[in-house]
């Protein structure tokens, strides 16, 4: 079998690239030992990679610089002819679309080969423009998309950043409601659309699968599928100094960071000796904030910064941690590859109740689900438990392989091909 995977970025040859990545590339891995033949269509890449082990395309993308415009519109027609051309040579006999960006250009190609496609749900992309269902007011927005989401515009100009934002916030204020609603009534129609083509959607939890459902998409066409597997780790040359803390991911508001660092402060007041390594990179909007919020608790000598490692590296550095902290602040209901991963691993994990977290971690037995997540102080009770009982937090963290028995053995893989050769029998 022939499998096309559509990935905007890739660990490796994009800068930016995130959890949704990872499980793109593992899925290739997964399908690749089952025998099956499978290349990546990506956007052009950042660096000149010399690396054999995926088949990557770089796809052009002439006006993906409009951002927003580019992801939520068919815009890129050079982006549509380019991976026609592709798709028409190589032939697949299916695409699995991982993308935002690239996600309509594909769907109309395939649409026009008549190619059958799936599409993994890494957020909340297809069901609102600004991908997180969160309006202005920063509560979760129940409506179906359409011409009332002009209402959450700022939002889609948040990336700029200056006079550029005033600019933009200024000519929307003086154009008329009814004409900010066209382009959003028009995204909604279209995107409904090429749902309705989609011949299967693939969700990592039981929460973001009811999202679906519970949006209009048919309770058949919607699977649950945690197709990723647990990498080789590469051992790391940082020494992890224990008792410790871990966190991965983006440094910004809406994952917690700023939460965490309130709750680690606290935390050494109790386990002076604690450390916190932080894996990743800063919002640009957060950056300062996070410098001045370590300076003004003067926790500089046990927060260490680690910056953007590779997925193979983080593995070894998360078995080398005490605890994994997950203080996500938005819904995550597609399961944070981090926390699957420290769970994996055999670390014990402390997170936001918030999504699909409760799916994993059973509070008090593989490690705690705080309710009150905004308040930095629940997080830094279960900190301070587990980093001043560090026997405790390895009984815990040997309980959390059994939440994630799937990703050992062959079953999610097998699970995807039977599914991949109905559709293409269909």
């Amino acid at each position: 079998m022939k499998v096309a995977i559509i990935s905007d970025y890739l660990p490796k040859y994009h800068r930016i690239w995130s959890g949704a990545e990872i499980i793109a590339v593992t899925l290739s891995e997964m399908l690749k030992n089952k025998g099956c033949d499978v290349f990546f269509l990506t956007v052009p890449f950042d660096f000149s990679v010399q690396d054999d082990t995926n088949r990557v395309i770089p796809i052009k993308t002439p006006l993906k610089r409009l951002g927003t415009v580019s992801r939520n519109f068919p815009v890129d027609i050079g982006a549509i002819i380019n991976i026609y051309k592709f798709l028409k040579h190589e032939k697949p006999d299916i695409v699995h679309i991982n993308a935002k960006y690239l996600f309509l250009p594909t769907m109309i190609a395939c649409r026009i080969l008549k190619i059958p496609t799936l599409f993994t749900v890494p957020d909340y992309f297809i069901l609102c423009p600004t991908t997180s269902l969160k309006k202005v007011d920063n509560t979760i927005c129940e409506k179906n998309q359409g011409g009332h989401c002009y209402e959450c515009i700022t939002s889609l100009t948040s990336g700029t950043h200056g006079g550029v934002a005033d600019v933009l916030h200024s000519m929307i204020k003086k154009i008329p409601k009814f004409l900010l609603k066209i382009p959003f009534y028009i995204r909604a129609k279209q995107f409904n659309y090429f749902e309705n083509k989609v011949k299967a959607f693939i969700v990592l939890s039981e929460s973001s699968r009811k999202r679906l459902i519970d949006y209009g998409i048919h309770e058949e066409k919607v699977h649950q599928i945690y197709h990723y597997k647990i990498g080789v780790s590469k051992e790391s040359a940082e020494e992890i100094k224990n008792p410790s803390a871990m966190f991965a991911g983006k440094f910004c508001k809406e994952n917690g960071t700023d939460i965490l660092l309130d709750a680690f402060a606290a935390t050494v007041t109790k386990v002076s000796n604690a450390k916190l390594y932080l894996i990743g990179w800063p919002e640009e909007s957060f950056k300062e904030t996070m410098e001045n919020q370590i300076a003004s608790y003067g926790i500089q000598d046990n927060v260490i910064v680690l910056g953007k490692r590779e997925n193979a590296e983080i593995l070894s550095l998360i078995s080398k941690s005490d605890v994994v902290v997950v203080p996500h602040q938005w819904p995550k209901e597609f399961g944070p590859v981090i926390l699957i991963e420290a769970l994996a691993m055999g670390k014990p994990v402390i997170t936001s109740r918030i999504g699909g977290t409760n799916e994993f971690v059973v509070d008090g037995e593989n490690g705690f689900l705080i309710e009150d997540y905004k308040n930095a102080n629940a997080f830094a009770e279960k900190m301070m438990y587990l980093l001043s009982d560090t026997v405790k937090a390895k009984e815990l963290g040997d309980k959390g392989k059994d939440k994630v028995a799937f990703l050992f053995g062959d079953e999610s893989s097998n699970i995807m091909l039977r599914l991949y050769t109905k559709l293409i029998n269909k």
